[in-house]
């Protein structure tokens, strides 16, 4: 009775599985699109926010000059304004990766999050 009562239940795990199996790789392509779709959108607006910092910084910079401040400060807004540039290209490079190799970029997300 027990040995009946264990290979029923070991069918029915098996069966489950089987189905968890069957559902997950129906569902894989589409999970694929969405994780593509997300790092398309996650770059892009990472870009226009360091478009907008380098904007601020680049008018803050001429803002100074026009008005003759300290030069210290100008340099340093002018080094500023070189860090989110920095940060521009590489959104932009992970755009670009997105879009043209989008299995290595699954591949490159699956590995982080693991």
């Amino acid at each position: 009775m027990n040995k009946e009562l264990l290979n029923d239940n070991i069918n029915e795990i098996l069966e489950g599985l089987k189905t968890a199996i069957h559902t997950a790789n129906a569902e894989l392509p589409a999970i694929f699109d969405e994780i593509v779709r997300w790092g398309i959108i996650k770059y892009s607006v990472l870009s226009i926010i360091f478009l907008v910092c380098t904007l601020l910084c680049v008018g803050a910079t001429i803002f100074f000059i026009k008005n003759d401040e300290d030069p210290a400060g100008i340099a340093i807004l002018s080094i500023l304004s070189l860090i989110p540039i920095f940060f521009i290209i590489w959104s932009f490079l992970y755009l670009c990766f997105v879009y043209t190799a989008p299995k290595l970029y699954i591949i490159d997300y699956l590995k982080d999050l693991i």
